[in-house]
């Protein structure tokens, strides 16, 4: 946890007072702390102001001594200014306790992260840097950044080479080392203006691939709807089958359903018709209950013809072809043998056995003559 001299502590709980209690302006300004210690410290600040004592919060014995402190500042402030190089070579201590010891011991010297220039900053730098009469790092004070990020802008705007060295001498603003003078305000202004043509392409292309990606979007859709059978046409869909598609790429995509009617061939009209429809309960779902306790209560053996007859008992008016169409399209099919086609076929014909008996019966001691009955029976026809 990061440690604040009283002064750092003072001057936050001030600031926040000026500002009017906005935590934001002043970690903005100042870097530290957070909204709830800034708060904490507002009210020791008006405790102290009214009784006259100072506040004892925050003195606690340190385990870092003040030469360890000097040491980590300077290493900070002579090494790139980095908060994570100074940590990982010294050892010690974390990002918010070095962040404080800077503020405290180099007011100003601690590196501020700072977001992303505007475009229109970056050309008006680039365009007094062009005009002459200045230099880079002139330039770089009054934006706030450092004078090589101004010339990587004049590269990239102009789309300059990467030289070697500094192209820019700082004695003699607007001219090359090599004796050639930068370009004028209106290289730029035509280097802007085909900045922009080159953008509004890269639009129309992204515009080209999202309306290719949709239409691959509803080709796969209409695919899967109509299954990859032999005559399966997708472009043969039905207006329920189109308002499923519709449905499916609009939320997939995150596109307005009145834009894809057209690319399907749907009506408005008939689109939100047809979602009613889906929306509405199913009419058959009672008589589907009935006609499937019959046929299952006949083990299956039923058909539809036999089924119609048990809602006509009970006095249900239903037609048979309703009845055969619930069967057909929830699978309910009799399991019925299959018929064969009819044939003549009554066997090969062979040889007769001898007639060693030839219709005498008569034996002259037991079992010498053993008769049996043979009976042929022919199935299937």
């Amino acid at each position: 946890m990061a440690r604040y001299s009283k002064e750092q502590r003072r001057r936050a709980a001030e600031l926040y007072e000026r500002y009017e209690h906005s935590a934001a302006d002043v970690i903005r300004e100042l870097g530290y702390p957070s909204k709830e210690a800034l708060r904490m410290w507002h009210r020791d600040w008006l405790e102290e102001r009214r009784t006259g004592i100072p506040s004892s919060r925050g003195e606690h014995y340190s385990r870092y001594t003040d030469g360890q402190r000097r040491a980590a500042v300077e290493h900070y402030l002579t090494h790139g200014r980095r908060l994570s190089r100074t940590i990982r070579q010294m050892g010690y201590p974390s990002r918010e306790v070095l962040a404080a010891w800077i503020d405290e011991l180099a007011p100003g010297e601690r590196a501020v992260k700072r977001g992303p220039v505007a475009d229109g900053v970056r050309r008006m730098a680039v365009a007094r840097l062009v005009a002459g009469g200045v230099t880079s790092r002139q330039v770089a004070a009054e934006v706030g950044v450092e004078a090589s990020v101004v010339r990587n802008w004049k590269r990239q705007l102009l789309h300059e080479p990467v030289p070697e060295d500094d192209p820019v001498t700082p004695d003699k603003p607007g001219k090359r080392n090599d004796g050639a003078a930068d370009p004028d305000a209106s290289d730029l202004d035509g280097l802007i203006a085909e900045r922009d043509r080159v953008r509004a392409e890269l639009e129309r292309i992204r515009r080209e691939k999202r309306e290719a990606e949709i239409e691959l979007a509803i080709l796969k859709g209409a695919l899967e709807l109509v299954g990859k059978e032999r005559g399966a046409d997708p472009d043969n869909l039905t207006n329920r089958e189109k308002t499923i598609l519709v449905k499916a790429v609009s939320a997939g995509h995150g596109i307005p359903a009145g834009r894809l009617l057209a690319r399907v061939g749907l009506a408005r009209s008939t689109y939100y018709h047809q979602l009613n429809a889906m929306n509405r309960p199913d009419r058959d779902e009672g008589l589907l209950a009935l006609v499937r306790d019959v046929f299952e209560n006949s083990l299956r053996r039923y058909g539809y013809r036999r089924v119609w007859l048990e809602p006509g008992n009970a006095g249900i008016v239903v037609s048979a072809k309703r009845v055969m169409r619930l069967m057909t399209r929830h699978g309910l099919v009799p399991l019925l043998k299959r018929a064969r086609r009819y044939s003549s076929y009554k066997g090969e014909l062979t040889k007769a056995p001898n007639n060693l008996v030839n219709r005498v019966f008569h034996a002259e001691e037991p079992n010498r003559l053993v008769f049996r009955q043979i009976e042929v029976d022919v199935f299937g026809g």
